[in-house]
């Protein structure tokens, strides 16, 4: 059970509902998440929160399906369901080829792209051990020619999962439906 209520675009307040608006409209989504409404309760950080996947996930050089594969990679990982189930429609959302969701899911199992493979492991490692991050694996990086600019989305984009992942355990976040149909 959810620890905090839900709240509704139609309870919202106008600053609130606006945010979900924007998200639904910049997102393509039906509706704003259970991620965005369980925060309506306090705009400061749903605001906050908004900002950062607003400027990360849909601005800069990485394309979207891309920092959305980081993401997915991150809450599997973290075991955050509800991240799983909304990174992973948004992956489909977005293109990404099934064989390669399922072989994120499965722990990086299976056929990904070289390239890819090599950020979500860097990705995960950023999110789980970043002290443990050496020359190296930001060279592999390098070699696959991401830039300087590439390589910090990575690392802002694996911290902004990592942040999306404790709000939504310690949350209890239900997932939801429209993931099912996406």
């Amino acid at each position: 059970m959810p620890r905090f209520p839900i709240i509704s675009e139609a309870e919202a307040t106008q600053e609130v509902a606006e945010i979900y608006r924007d998200f639904r409209t910049k997102m393509g989504f039906p509706e704003a998440p259970n991620f965005m409404r369980t925060q309506g309760t306090a705009p400061s950080v749903l605001a906050a929160s908004w900002g950062l996947v607003e400027h990360l996930l849909l601005e800069g050089d990485l394309p979207r399906a891309t920092k959305e594969l980081i993401f997915l990679a991150v809450a599997m990982d973290r075991e955050c369901d509800y991240c799983k189930e909304a990174h992973a429609a948004c992956c489909r959302m977005l293109g990404v080829e099934e064989s390669i969701v399922q072989a994120v899911q499965e722990g990086l199992r299976g056929e990904i792209p070289e390239y890819t493979r090599n950020i979500l492991l860097f990705s995960i490692k950023c999110a789980t051990a970043p002290q443990e991050l050496s020359d190296e694996d930001f060279s592999i990086l390098r070699e696959d020619g991401l830039s300087t600019e590439q390589i910090l989305e990575v690392i802002a984009v694996s911290s902004l999962a990592l942040y999306a992942t404790t709000l939504a355990e310690a949350t209890l976040i239900e997932s939801d439906a429209m993931f099912a149909q996406i």
